[in-house]
């Protein structure tokens, strides 16, 4: 009798071990899913921030555009259409600008006179503002538009070029490969 009692009781010890170790693994695995959601979760909230923060920068650029575009509609007259039209347009370059000079996170790249004058009327794209918001330390959210030269005051000031999360920091990558020691007898 005494045999299977010692059996038993290794049999017990080992399930219990195992039990044990399961258990333990299965708390590191849902604490290692609950950092990874916390991380998630702020990283979302991060950006969605810094999606708030441009979009009210766009809704104030969006404004001045078209207050722009009105202020340089109200100042032009009709006597030669095509001379009025490329001053116009170069007068709302100009207010572009301006917008741009007010806040010093907009950069302004305006296409040249020489340009406006060839297109003319035909031009939509005035050029470009550019702006950045910050995500995290090492990220921004970079907003790139064309602003357009609209026919109307109904249509859009800029068409959204590029809107989207760039890293600060430069990546390197690890190419060294230690794969055969030399100077080692074996």
């Amino acid at each position: 009798m005494k045999k299977t009692a010692g059996i038993s009781l290794m049999l017990l010890i080992f399930l219990s071990l195992c039990l044990i170790t399961f258990s333990l693994l299965s708390l590191s695995g849902a604490t290692a899913d609950a950092k990874l959601a916390q991380n998630s979760a702020e990283r979302t909230t991060e950006y969605y921030a810094a999606v708030t923060e441009a979009n009210e920068i766009l809704n104030e650029i969006d404004t001045q555009l078209a207050a722009a575009w009105r202020e340089v509609q109200t100042g032009s007259d009709n006597e030669d259409a095509d001379r009025n039209a490329a001053a116009a347009i170069g007068a709302y370059a100009d207010a572009c600008s301006k917008i741009a000079a007010s806040d010093e996170a907009l950069t302004w790249t305006a296409k040249s006179k020489e340009e406006l004058s060839s297109e003319g009327a035909d031009s939509t794209v005035i050029g470009t503002l550019q702006y950045e918001v910050s995500v995290k330390e090492e990220q921004l959210l970079f907003v790139e538009l064309s602003v357009l030269w609209p026919e109307s005051g109904s249509d859009t000031f800029y068409q959204i070029i590029s809107w989207q999360i760039v890293s600060t920091v430069d990546w390197s990558a690890d190419t060294s490969q230690n794969l055969y020691r030399t100077g080692t007898a074996g």
